[in-house]
């Protein structure tokens, strides 16, 4: 049967209707059910001409199959949407929806947000209803723009306030392209879902599943937390494609004879550099899973280059290569800093025309994004080196944080590690490496453990990139995005003992 999304460049294909398409925690859609659900909520907004609103909608939830079905229903009615996940304090949700000048909210959640003058529509498997609703709306009659925006997601600003970074169809249908023929992903795939719907990882699984016909396994955060819990479900459900950060992989790596060691097919990272020891683990304790490796900005669609990670290339790179460039994006080096130009490249960053003209730029006539990331090429392949920011300047020289860290990942009992800058007045006065040990480590002096360390580093790097203390702590913390927290991090260096 064809799936009547009638989404014309990236959604219209043949799906097997009785298949499961979404198993969240608290129920599973068929792909018929999913369908249905996505029309009569198109309906339900049509009503009151919601598919003419003139600006974004905000998806608000966490998890429930209700979030892909409003973002489903967003994109059949050509509604850009914002997706905010419940760990977002009321002030950010606010300042969202006053930046974007949102009036319309889509909840599915039991709590309501209530936030003024906005309209918000409660989702609730099937039935909608609106918590309140506003008198007047910006209608947009015209909706035959050339290139119309699918979603918008905020990420951090050096300001303080998120910037809402713009992706559009054009943007979308290269991606969801990519993902379909180059990955080797197929219709009986079961997608797993880690990354939250606000971070742009998460959109692999989200847009990939239906453009292929699969099935999405949504993960909440309590299941995230727990790995017993996590690896049952994984398991129960068939989940073979594994999407995540690499930090949230590392726990599962060094677990010899997982329950999904012949079950996962494939290992898709991306949002961090990918540690040539946890891809060793990975090999040694998945022999038959293929280890995707990738690399992009939120600004260029989630990513913009691929490669396969083999035995050969852990053997002879460190750090690992992030891959080649996808088909309609060019990867170019300017300065040593890394430029994404093709239709990937994001419309810019919303209301923000001063940072737009610094970061998003014209190379070929084409849209091009300055990543801000180091880069250069060796054998075909991108590596990055760590972001401009993450260069810092200590005494007159000029160190790379993640060069550190990588060189302490190499190190045989540490399980992971980072390092992080302290500054005074904005100024650098030391760096320092937090570590966390495998848990079949041999106990130990802290001190024994620490000059081992510093006795590595010091045959490995100049002297003026050791770091001036290593703290042994128990788990390095990770941020809602599955990233190491840096800010978590200066608080438990700084922290008494």
């Amino acid at each position: 049967m064809k799936f009547s999304f009638e989404f014309k460049d990236f959604i219209e294909q043949e799906k097997d209707f009785d298949k499961l398409a979404i198993i969240s925690e608290n129920e599973q859609l068929t792909w018929k059910e999913f369908e249905l659900r996505v029309n009569n909520l198109c309906d339900f907004l049509r009503k009151d001409k919601f598919d003419l609103l003139e600006n974004p909608v905000v998806i608000y939830g966490h998890k429930q199959a209700d979030f892909i079905v409003a973002v489903y229903a967003c994109i059949k009615l050509k509604i850009p949407y914002i997706p905010i996940d419940v760990i977002y304090p009321r002030e950010r949700i606010e300042t969202v929806i006053k930046l974007a000048k949102v009036e319309l909210i889509l909840n599915c959640e039991t709590s309501n947000l209530a936030i003024n003058n906005t309209s918000e529509i409660k989702l609730h498997q099937n039935n909608f209803s609106f918590v309140q609703k506003r008198e007047n709306y910006h209608f947009n009659a015209n909706k035959s723009i050339v290139d119309p925006l699918i979603y918008l997601i905020f990420t951090s600003g050096s300001t303080g306030e998120p910037k809402g970074v713009q992706i559009s169809t054009e943007a979308v249908v290269s991606f969801t392209n990519w993902m379909e023929y180059s990955f080797g992903f197929t219709e009986n795939d079961v997608f797993i879902n880690i990354a939250l719907f606000s971070f742009d990882l998460s959109v692999y699984e989200l847009l990939t599943f239906a453009k292929i016909g699969a099935t999405l396994l949504l993960s909440d955060k309590s299941s995230t937390e727990n790995p017993d819990l996590f690896l049952t479900r994984v398991k129960k459900f068939g989940g073979t494609v594994w999407v995540s950060t690499p930090s949230f992989s590392f726990l599962y790596s060094r677990i010899e004879n997982s329950p999904v060691q012949n079950q996962v097919k494939f290992f898709l990272f991306c949002g961090e550099m990918l540690p040539n020891v946890l891809a060793k683990q990975l090999k040694e304790n998945y022999p038959n899973t293929i280890i995707y490796n990738t690399y992009g900005p939120t600004e260029a669609t989630v990513a913009t280059t691929l490669v396969e990670i083999t035995q050969e290339i852990i053997e002879k790179y460190n750090p690992l290569p992030v891959g080649f460039p996808k088909q309609e994006s060019e990867i170019l080096i300017e300065e040593n800093e890394i430029i994404i130009v093709g239709k990937n490249v994001s419309l810019g960053y919303l209301n923000r025309p001063e940072l737009n003209e610094e970061k998003f730029v014209t190379r070929k006539n084409l849209r091009a994004f300055k990543t801000g990331d180091n880069g250069y090429f060796e054998d075909g392949m991108l590596f990055c080196k760590g972001r401009n920011d993450d260069q810092v300047k200590l005494h007159g020289f000029r160190i790379e944080l993640n060069e550190i860290t990588a060189k302490i990942n190499e190190i045989d009992f540490i399980q992971m590690s980072e390092t992080i800058a302290l500054r005074r007045n904005e100024e650098v006065k030391k760096i320092v490496s937090l570590v966390e040990l495998k848990s079949n480590f041999a106990v130990k002096e802290v001190h024994d453990i620490k000059n081992e360390i510093f006795n590595f580093l010091k045959n490995s790097l100049p002297y003026y990139m050791i770091p001036s203390d290593i703290k042994v702590i128990e788990k390095i913390p990770l941020n809602q995005n599955g990233k190491s927290d840096k800010k978590a991090l200066e608080k438990i260096y700084l922290a008494k003992a």
